[in-house]
């Protein structure tokens, strides 16, 4: 049992706060640690360069010399805790950071990007701050978790099946980073770019150039000659019908779509995509 289940059991909750103010002690232990090992914590000029590009930093040339891996780490630790204010400012100067890291490094400089990713992902575990990591090639980015069942059956997995359908996951990637960002200006945006994935997916799995509109009967016929009983089956082309007719009414052609809807709508769109995959891949096994 972790500190803050043991903690529930006695009757002691952590509020959202609380946990944030957690991660943060835990995250920066860790990264002072790290600041005072020359071999983990070695962040070279293209490195320090690159994260303050990114993020819009002063890139100070008077640590910028290659002797000083250090300084080059402590300014990092400076710049991330002046942008401690909320969670979402943190990860977004935490994640550039990340991504300017370099993938492999010669021994005996053993931190490279996946363990900085693998650190944050661990201790927003231990905090039970409800955020994931998706890697889109070699880069990160931080995704917010609805139902931890649904993120894993109809974003997570789906994600990982689609790389035979290289621009639907494309789309894909593209909606989930936009979606972690949501406002309310945007939630539109954000719906038509999930109905693009959906559209771009149905071309690649049907092997057609077909709008999203157009497919509903290839989609029905697929899953009739798939052994899907009729009273699914047509239930699902009506599913469909549906989800096309919000898209063009409130997201393709209106701005009218509320940010409440969206979760339903990335759930909506990963579950298509999940079912014809696992026909297809039943399919292959038979």
């Amino acid at each position: 049992m972790d500190w803050l289940d043991y903690r529930k059991k006695l009757g002691i909750g952590f509020c959202d706060k609380d946990k944030f103010n957690l991660f943060l002690v835990k995250i920066f232990n860790v990264l002072n640690a790290i600041s005072q090992n020359s071999n983990e914590g070695c962040f070279s000029d293209n490195e320090y360069f690159s994260f303050c590009n990114l993020t819009g930093s002063l890139y100070d040339v008077r640590i910028s010399d290659s002797c000083y891996n250090r300084e080059r780490f402590q300014e990092f630790l400076t710049i991330l805790d002046r942008h401690r204010n909320s969670l979402e400012e943190f990860l977004s100067y935490y994640i550039a950071f990340t991504n300017s890291i370099e993938v492999s490094k010669p021994l005996p400089h053993n931190w490279v990007r996946e363990h900085y990713a693998n650190l944050l992902d661990n201790l927003l575990n231990e905090a039970h701050i409800p955020i994931d990591l998706i890697k889109d090639g070699d880069e990160y980015f931080a995704f917010s978790k609805g139902a931890e069942e649904l993120d894993d059956a109809l974003v997570s997995q789906v994600l990982e099946w689609m790389s035979e359908y290289p621009k639907a996951r494309k789309e894909w990637i593209s909606a989930l980073k936009e979606y972690s960002d949501l406002t309310d200006e945007r939630a539109s945006d954000i719906a038509d770019k999930f109905r693009k994935a959906l559209e771009r997916f149905f071309q690649e799995f049907f092997n057609n150039s077909k709008s999203l509109e157009t497919q509903k009967s290839i989609y029905g016929n697929y899953m009739k000659e798939n052994g899907i009983p009729a009273e699914i089956s047509n239930n699902l082309e009506t599913l469909l019908q549906s989800y096309t007719n919000f898209m063009n009414n409130y997201a393709k052609h209106q701005n009218r779509t509320d940010k409440k809807v969206l979760e339903y709508i990335m759930y909506q769109t990963g579950n298509i995509m999940r079912l014809l995959i696992t026909l297809k891949q039943n399919e292959s096994e038979n």
